[in-house]
């Protein structure tokens, strides 16, 4: 079977529908089958073997072999694997539906009937969203072929346009802004222009500039914070097209060469690339897996975007972006008054009939939120942000020139942040039977196995193959719990007067010299965990309410799947020492390092600007400081500091000061190379599941040996 890839949409939902029908009918014929059996399972279960009864777990089994089928045989997917495996999953979602509506709402009193729809809406508000997502990548596409083909007119020279680049900066640290500007400087683009633009109006930073021979721009007011410096530079320059990047990321050597190309199209007013990170997310790192994990938002850029793209309704946010100075001007500049200049003002350029385009392809990474109030402040903005829109002219549900799957792509991520709150009031349902005898769902073990099994393991199974290995579900729930109070409150603050907040910088550069656990955040948690943990004891010795009504194992399993989400969500504010401002990359660079007369090889295994670890070929090591030389591109640094580490004979060097010809080397090796920000694979469920469960004890122990370890000092 052949999918076209020029199929109308039409085709494909009268082929999903063609396959769920066969589905349907396949599984009816089956179910009259299985009534006597479903009626009696509990009984003829206790007096015959399992075996007899395997037919309750044929739908759960035959889900999980096609889908895991498939998944194997198209480790990187395409239409008709994704096509095969959604329509499974669609069929497995409406008959979960079909029993859920038709056979388990509770009925007894009028509180459990308001329960029970109030738990069917809920699930349909968590199945919706991905369920849109999983339809739309059915008509998925890639730019990357394009940007092969447009790229030749820029490297033959052909069509290149001048550009300027922007680095709007406030508060961040010296050492941040100078690592952008030089890794900016070294874009392979002849006719381009790079600018500072200052909000914070400071004379060390312009003194950087002059230093490092960059355009430095500032004003005399902050009026619309970032939108408004973006605007105030539009004004004082004059290139065809602008770069934007956030001053803490760093673009790859062959940034414009792989982008300008795509405005050959005099249609096109915004090209957004793929954003990588080159330091871990805050809750990996203190969980102690940001090694093994994407960061939290690569879901964003190798997933979200892409199947917003195959819409046309692709987002712009905020850094590592193109915009055609031209179209940009004619709207007005960068969207003011909110806190998401960058998403609406890609909205009003489609709505105004220009393309807006996104290119999956990493060719810039910037810092992520360095804690996890960085992280929550972050999300809070990007929330408001959001659901400003819907209070603003750029509001996509009503403004001219969208068309209605567009409105719609938009409305399913506004509504997206609403699901936090609904996230929190799944944490307190399991109290429900307990405190008040309300029970929202009839169902027995067999019902559950037959119709919510199938459903939920398909799931967890498809999600992250279909999201192309960047997230996980247990880790999204993690994700979720921690940014879902905060978020709530952010929610309903929003609601209720959506402009008054101020735009807030996420703070980066900072340093931490122990541990710290965020009780504020936690202690909100640590509340919805003691509740759940006597809700479960509560639960085990009244196991008698719920005969009859529904199993006792699902109650069980809801509190200690809660449970388990919180104990990770908590553990995951203990925030890890953080000893300097810089990022130490891992890497593996030969070197040979030269001191008092003698050759030592070795291999840089991580480095930053100030200076690397290395471990050594030789039995016999340095004890004094030398110069270090990179045989890979010549690169020569003096070391003014030797000292062993505890682990795999390792040693750390700390450099001399360096000259800025040798500080440009540096950041161009370690942060511009073409095809540097390879992107991370998740592990799979169960992996995922120890991971988890052993940082745990990981954390637990880290911070008893960090306090030992001071005491001793």
């Amino acid at each position: 079977m052949r999918v076209s890839h020029s199929a109308s949409p039409y085709k494909k939902l009268a082929i999903i529908g063609f396959i769920l029908a066969s589905f349907f009918l396949l599984s009816l014929r089956l179910y009259r089958h299985l009534i006597p059996l479903f009626e009696n399972f509990v009984t003829r279960l206790n007096t015959s073997g399992f075996a007899e009864y395997y037919p309750f777990f044929l739908p759960w089994l035959i889900g999980l072999l096609i889908v895991n089928t498939f998944m194997y045989i198209f480790p990187k997917q395409n239409r008709l694997s994704r096509l095969i495996i959604i329509s499974v999953f669609c069929f497995f979602l409406l008959r979960y539906i079909w029993w859920r509506i038709l056979f388990s709402v509770n009925k007894e009193t009028a509180v459990n009937f308001l329960f029970s729809c109030l738990l069917i809406l809920i699930e349909i508000a968590l199945i919706v969203s991905p369920l849109w997502q999983f339809i739309l990548t059915l008509n998925l596409k890639t730019r990357i072929p394009q940007a092969e083909k447009v790229s030749v007119a820029v490297k033959e020279g052909v069509y290149n346009p001048s550009v300027d680049i922007f680095i709007p900066s406030y508060n961040e640290p010296v050492e941040v802004i100078k690592r952008t500007i030089v890794a900016c400087q070294a874009i392979e683009y002849e006719p381009k222009k790079v600018y500072l633009l200052d909000d914070g109006n400071r004379d060390y930073v312009r003194r950087l500039c002059e230093e490092l021979n960059c355009g430095y721009i500032t004003r005399e007011n902050r009026l619309h914070a970032k939108a408004g410096n973006l605007n105030n530079a539009l004004q004082k320059t004059s290139g065809d097209l602008i770069v934007v990047f956030d001053a803490d990321f760093v673009p790859t050597t062959d940034f414009l060469r792989e982008t300008v190309g795509f405005f050959q199209d005099s249609q096109l007013a915004l090209l957004q690339t793929y954003q990588s990170f080159y330091s871990p997310d805050p809750i990996c790192r203190n969980l102690g897996i940001d090694n093994l994990l994407p960061t939290e938002v690569d879901i964003f850029s190798r997933y979200y975007q892409r199947i917003r793209d195959s819409i046309n309704t692709a987002i712009c946010y905020g850094s590592s972006f193109v915009v055609r100075r031209k179209h940009l001007e004619r709207i007005g500049g960068f969207v003011c008054g909110t806190l998401s200049e960058d998403y609406h003002t890609g909205i009003r350029l489609v709505a105004e009939g220009y393309k807006v385009i996104y290119l999956e392809k990493s060719l810039s990474a910037g810092l992520s939120a360095e804690n996890c109030f960085g992280h929550i402040r972050q999300r809070k903005r990007w929330a408001r942000g959001t659901i400003q829109t819907l209070f603003i002219p750029e509001n996509p549900l009503r403004v001219k020139g969208l068309r209605w799957w567009q409105r719609l792509a938009h409305l399913e991520g506004i509504f997206q942040w609403f699901l936090s709150p609904i996230r929190l009031i799944l944490l307190l349902l399991p109290l429900t039977y307990t405190l008040f005898q309300i029970v929202p769902i009839r169902a027995t073990l067999e019902e559950l196995i037959y119709f919510l099994f199938p459903l939920y393991f398909v799931q967890i199974s498809i999600f992250s193959w279909l999201n192309f290995r960047s997230r996980s579900v247990l880790m999204s729930e993690v994700y979720n719990l921690v940014t879902a109070i905060p978020v709530s409150l952010e929610i309903i603050q929003t609601l209720i007067n959506p402009f008054q907040s101020i735009f807030k910088v996420t703070p980066k550069g900072i340093k931490q010299d122990g541990y710290y656990f965020n009780w504020r955040l936690a202690s909100p948690l640590i509340f919805f965990f003691i509740l759940n943990l006597i809700n479960l004891h509560t639960v085990s010795r009244r196991r008698e309410l719920f005969t009859g009504v529904i199993d006792f194992n699902l109650i069980v399993f809801w509190n200690i799947y809660n449970l388990a989400i919180l104990a990770w969500a908590i553990a995951a504010l203990v925030e890890k020492p953080k000893p300097d401002v810089y990022q130490w990359l891992d890497v593996n660079f030969p070197v040979v390092f030269q001191s008092e007369g003698v050759s030592y090889r070795g291999v840089v295994t991580k480095m930053c600007e100030i200076g690397a670890e290395i471990v050594f070929n030789t039995t016999l090591k340095p004890t004094a400081g030398g110069r270090l030389l990179f045989t890979n591109n010549g690169l020569s640094l003096e070391v003014k500091k030797i000292t062993p580490l505890e682990k795999h004979e390792t040693f750390k060097l700390i450099f001399s000061d360096l000259s800025l010809t040798q500080y440009r080397q540096l950041i161009k090796m370690l942060f511009c190379q073409p095809n540097q920000w390879q992107p991370k694979n998740t592990p799979g469920e169960l992996t995922m599941l120890w991971l988890l469960t052993k940082s745990l004890f990981t954390v637990f122990w880290d911070v008893i040996r960090f306090k030992l370890t001071q005491k001793k000092i």
